[in-house]
């Protein structure tokens, strides 16, 4: 297993004021998604939970509070972009890197109750140009990677995303 760097990552938790959306089906292919049930030996992920199942409706709750995180990512990813341009006009940079989008990603949730019973998923996003299907059944890590690879929390109960983690590159 490799582990995993982060150079983008917030602690910070964002609650969702409103998630209301007209989807009323989860629309990701099965290929591209898979929950695995959570394993104690991942305690960097969560301490004190108790693995548990997703519905369709929780699926669709998560796709909601993930368009919004990328969203509000993306947003501050244009203001570092904007600030760093205007800081050094002769180093104009086109992106920051850590820009990111759902759309061709596989992903691989991991959804638990924690101590307070509360359902939480952690989100794991990688490019979808695996050759083999081992991140069906185990963990993906990757080092470095880029915005290829990134990752983050969502809190059902609260309707939260925190814990947004985004490969940097070395």
């Amino acid at each position: 297993m490799i582990s995993i760097s982060s150079c983008n990552g917030t602690k910070k938790t964002t609650k969702i004021e409103s998630t209301e959306n007209t989807q009323t089906e989860f629309k990701l292919a099965e290929s591209d998604f898979v929950t695995l049930p959570f394993n104690k030996d991942w305690y960097w992920i969560f301490k004190n939970v108790k693995p548990t199942e997703l519905t369709q409706s929780e699926l669709i709750e998560i796709e909601k509070i993930l368009k919004i995180a990328v969203e509000e990512n993306n947003g501050r990813q244009k203001i570092n972009l904007k600030k760093h341009n205007e800081e050094y006009p002769k180093n104009k940079w086109r992106e920051t890197g850590f820009e990111i989008k759902l759309k061709g990603k596989k992903r691989q949730y991991v959804p638990v109750i924690n101590e307070k019973g509360e359902k939480e998923v952690w989100i794991n996003f990688f490019c979808d140009d695996w050759e083999s299907d081992n991140w069906k059944k185990d963990l993906m890590i990757v080092h470095d990677g880029g915005n290829c690879y990134f990752n983050l929390k969502v809190n059902l109960s609260k309707k939260t995303y925190s814990e947004l983690g985004i490969n940097g590159y070395s």
